[in-house]
């Protein structure tokens, strides 16, 4: 079985090829149903970004739904969206990091955020949630956290983004570039994920130069040698940048 991606927390679920994390959750946790996705942007992206570069060695993703999502409650997405508060959808590196951030704009810009992260989640099923919940996301945008679990198959992944941004309706996405290279894991598949991370992000700048209010936040390009735990998930130096990171990026910070 291939290695696990592990985040930086006290207590770790071994799951194949999946994102875990099981730790006391700030806000409400409700079971979201997942649908079947929506129609996908008829134009296709340049071929250089939809043939198969598939290296590998990632190995595959493991079963990421018995992990434990933290949501909001339908209360208090509603109160956010209607004070134009911060909305955060990802995996467990949003899981990670949405506690700093909630306080740190609570604090600065007296926002409210509200969050719907699921540990090892691909960003299909989460495109899935954003498209059935579009009437939840603020005037300001939407926070996407998403595409680490992505790299065990890549090849399309643009098209989730697309997607989201349909959802979005002209309001601004700020996406995080991803970053994964296993600590844990041999040559080979370490060497597999920085390359499908990278193509990754090739396909996410791709997708911002046809749609202006895709806002690419560049998370793997900044990162320092400390501020991740594990090659994938940000140590506490790591929480802390990365929240800067998206708050310059939005504009919350000078």
């Amino acid at each position: 079985m291939p290695r696990s991606i592990l985040p930086a927390c006290a207590l770790t679920l071994l799951v194949s090829g999946v994102v875990g994390c099981a730790a006391p959750e700030p806000v409400a946790v409700q079971a979201a149903p997942l649908a079947g996705p929506a129609p996908l942007a008829a134009a296709p992206l340049p071929h250089a970004l939809t043939e198969d570069r598939t290296v590998p060695g990632t190995g595959a993703l493991g079963e990421w739904r018995e992990l434990t999502p933290v949501i909001s409650t339908p209360r208090h997405l509603r109160r956010v969206r209607d004070g134009d508060g911060l909305l955060v959808v990802g995996d467990s590196i949003a899981r990670a990091t949405v506690d700093e951030l909630a306080a740190r704009v609570g604090a600065a810009s007296g926002l409210s955020v509200a969050v719907n992260a699921h540990p090892g989640r691909p960003t299909a099923p989460a495109a899935d949630w954003i498209v059935q919940n579009a009437g939840l996301i603020p005037d300001r945008g939407l926070v996407v956290v998403s595409g680490a679990n992505d790299v065990f198959a890549p090849l399309g992944w643009w098209r989730q983004v697309e997607r989201v941004l349909d959802a979005a309706g002209g309001r601004r996405v700020y996406w995080l570039t991803v970053h994964v290279d296993r600590r844990r894991g041999d040559a080979t598949q370490r060497s597999a994920d920085r390359s499908h991370s990278a193509w990754l992000n090739d396909q996410l700048r791709a997708v911002a130069e046809r749609h202006p209010n895709l806002v690419v936040v560049d998370w793997a390009g900044a990162l320092s040698g400390d501020w991740l735990s594990d090659g994938v998930h940000p140590s506490a130096a790591g929480v802390a940048a990365w929240c800067e990171l998206l708050e310059r990026a939005m504009g919350l910070v000078a």
